[in-house]
């Protein structure tokens, strides 16, 4: 059996806070070209309108992280990592070998008790929920530690390709 390729999409979970400070900044934005709008030309009609200008270019940049998604293609033993930005812009974050991976297990597995104590830069492409049973993946590679959330068929896909360094529990 020969997978050629799988994708797998994850939603990030909402920020209440980016969400907030995007409203914010949009009535910010309101408010000083109103009052830039209302006032009689001077050095504080100046003022207003560049702040109520620099609010809304920073609710546009705030309104662009919003809603992320993460996309996981599996592509012949590689794991390639990309950034959805509002379902238009893709970024793409990185590319993982699995032929270079030490482990790859569920985050709770028992097999990873000897890889985490390293001291490792670790990235996390999770949605940021943690389920009831957990779908989280660690892998680990020589300099740093990926955390995902694997389907079954991208876990079996992984396991296909390394049989000795996937694990279920």
């Amino acid at each position: 059996m020969d997978i050629g390729c799988l994708e797998v999409v994850v939603p990030r979970k909402d920020n209440p806070f980016m969400k907030f400070l995007r409203v914010f900044l949009i009535m910010l934005c309101v408010a000083f070209i109103f009052l830039c709008m209302v006032s009689t030309w001077g050095i504080g009609t100046l003022i207003a309108l560049v702040i109520g200008v620099a609010c809304g270019v920073g609710a546009f940049f705030v309104g662009r992280n919003v809603n992320i998604e993460f996309e996981y293609s599996y592509v012949e033993k590689e794991l390639r990592v990309a950034k959805i930005i509002n379902k238009e812009n893709r970024k793409s974050l990185g590319k993982y070998d699995l032929e270079k991976m030490e482990i790859a297990a569920p985050i709770q597995s028992i097999h990873l008790d000897n890889y985490n104590h390293k001291d490792l830069k670790t990235i996390d492409y999770t949605s940021g929920v943690i389920n009831d049973p957990d779908d989280r993946y660690v892998m680990f590679f020589s300099d740093c530690k990926v955390m995902i959330e694997a389907t079954e068929d991208l876990v079996n896909a992984m396991r296909q390709a390394e049989p000795h360094k996937v694990y279920r529990d």
